[in-house]
C-alpha cells in the first residue's frame, strides 16, 4: 500500500514567519519582533492592520514567496515519508500566481505538479474537497481548523503546534505534534504496526 499524504506549507515545511517579518522589517523600514504567541499576525508582531495590508502587498508583489524556506526538519519528514513509499501532497491557501515560487521555496522537496493551490480566501471545506480527491491517508496542518474539518476524511489528521495562541482545543481524534520528524514516526506506526507477541 502506497500512502497519498498531503501538508500544508507554511508552519508545517516552510518557515512563513522568518520570511513575512524579514519582509516586514523591510517594508516599515523598522525592526519587526514577535512580540506574542498569537497567530493573527497584527497581535504576534504588534502591528496595526494598515502595517500588516502593506506588507502583505509587498510580500505578494516582490518575490518573497520564494524566500520562504524550509524548515531543516522538513528534508528529514520528506526523505521518512519517500522511504515509506508515500506519494506526498503539498495543499496550501496561496493564490496559483505563486504556485512556481512555492516550488522554488520547496527545493525539491516537493515537485511542483504535486502543489495544489487553494487560493487566500479558501476555506477548510476546499482543503477536504482535495483531500478527498487525493484520497489521503494522512494530512498535516498548522491550522487546526483546517484539521477538524479534514478528521472525518482522513485516517490520520495531525495538526503541528508551533506554540501559536489562538486555535482552540484539538477535537477528539487529532494527533498533535510539535516536531515535524514525529509524523513520519505516526505514519509508519500506521502503515506497518508492530505485533507483540505475549
Amino acid at each position: 500500500m502506497y500512502p497519498t499524504v498531503a501538508l500544508d506549507l507554511d508552519g508545517v515545511l516552510l518557515d512563513f514567519e522568518a520570511a513575512w517579518k524579514t519582509c516586514a522589517a523591510w517594508t516599515l523600514r523598522r525592526p519587526v519582533e514577535r512580540i506574542t504567541d498569537d497567530y493573527a499576525l497584527e497581535d504576534r508582531f504588534g502591528l496595526s492592520r494598515r502595517e500588516v495590508a502593506k506588507v502583505w502587498d509587498a510580500f505578494h508583489q516582490g518575490n518573497w514567496w520564494e524566500r520562504v524556506h524550509p524548515y531543516p526538519e522538513a528534508w528529514d519528514l520528506i526523505e521518512h515519508l519517500s522511504g515509506l513509499g508515500a506519494c506526498v501532497w503539498a495543499v496550501t491557501n496561496v493564490d496559483a500566481r505563486h504556485l512556481h515560487a512555492r516550488a522554488l521555496s520547496l527545493e525539491g522537496m516537493i515537485p511542483e505538479a504535486r502543489i495544489i493551490t487553494l487560493g487566500a480566501k479558501a476555506m477548510p471545506e476546499d482543503r477536504v474537497a482535495i483531500l478527498r480527491d487525493l484520497r489521503a491517508t494522512a494530512f498535516l496542518d498548522d491550522r487546526l481548523d483546517n484539521v477538524h474539518a479534514a478528521l472525518p476524511y482522513v485516517p490520520i489528521c495531525s495538526w503541528i503546534h508551533r506554540d501559536y495562541r489562538g486555535f482552540g482545543e484539538p477535537e477528539n481524534g487529532v494527533l498533535v505534534i510539535d516536531d515535524l520528524r514525529d509524523f513520519g514516526e505516526v505514519l509508519q506506526g500506521f502503515l506497518y504496526p508492530v505485533s507483540v507477541v505475549a
